[in-house]
């Protein structure tokens, strides 16, 4: 199987550089994300109103939930379906 130059091979040779940027990675996408809340909250409560604010900080919480479950079985199905 021919190597990828993008692939990152985190089982030989120093894994700090490769576990860096795969931390990058993932808060770049956090940054992301919280900048899309930001601006929503913005817009909602500054033209909608107050109750509509209020679901939204909720509905938060539950993206949040189903995100963070929805990435933990992706990467136990990554891990399981690495194995040889």
């Amino acid at each position: 199987m021919s190597k990828n130059k993008s692939t990152i091979d985190l089982t030989s040779g120093r894994i700090s550089l490769g576990l860096v940027k795969f931390a990058l990675s993932l808060m770049a996408g956090n940054v992301l994300q919280q900048c899309y809340n930001l601006t929503d909250t913005l817009v909602v409560g500054r033209f909608i109103g107050k109750n509509t604010l209020a679901a939204v900080g909720s509905a938060y919480t539950l993206m949040i939930f189903l995100t963070s479950i929805i990435l933990g079985l992706r990467m136990g199905c990554g891990a399981f379906l690495s194995q040889p």
